[in-house]
């Protein structure tokens, strides 16, 4: 398959108060690497909640996108705050490899802080903690499950069009914010 032709899912969330009891959209985008943007799905997960990783896999299992999709990308492995995906489990049950990418540099330790004051704190750090090395690509960091490390970062360079995040998560964060805030914000 000609690689232009290839897709990938991009997954952002939404808008939401800091530390405020309530639900945001996460959105999954599934775009071709020519730019063509193929479909939109949506769910609903909750602010420092635990749920991300179920609303992911099931509404991508309900979808058609997975027998499109060549890999998923996640902006970051926290969604709503603190509500922390499982990149392994996401992997496992949608057959499809994960690369999570980020902007800066973690800070793992305050990460940690923050969440053991939520409710099954051990379950979210030992998610942080097996989200995996941090590699670097061009102006980009990311881990990756289910590829390899140089895989990955092809992956993002084919991906990487218009801005330093590649366009499925870029388009993601875009629809993401417009759904809750009635506009687009840049990423």
């Amino acid at each position: 398959m000609p690689s232009r032709l290839i897709r990938a899912i991009g997954i952002d969330d939404g808008f939401f108060t800091p530390h405020k009891q309530g639900k945001t959209k996460v959105v999954m985008v599934l775009l071709r690497a020519d730019n063509r943007l193929e479909g939109i799905l949506s769910s609903d997960i909750t602010v420092d909640g635990t749920d991300s990783t179920e609303k992911i896999t099931s509404t991508l299992k309900n979808s058609t996108f997975l027998e499109q999709a060549s890999c998923i990308f996640l902006d970051g492995i926290n969604f709503a705050g603190f509500n922390v995906a499982d990149a392994e489990r996401i992997k496992n049950e949608t057959s499809l490899p994960v690369i999570i990418v980020f902007r800066k540099q973690p800070d793992i330790e305050s990460i940690k802080r923050a969440l053991a004051k939520l409710p099954r704190a051990r379950e979210r750090i030992e998610l942080i903690e097996k989200a995996g090395e941090i590699h670097h690509a061009e102006r980009i960091l990311f881990q990756c499950h289910g590829i390899r490390v140089e895989g990955a970062r092809a992956l993002i360079e084919e991906f990487t069009i218009h801005s330093h995040l590649p366009e499925p998560v870029r388009v993601a964060h875009m629809v993401a914010s417009g759904l809750t805030l009635g506009r687009s914000t840049p990423p």
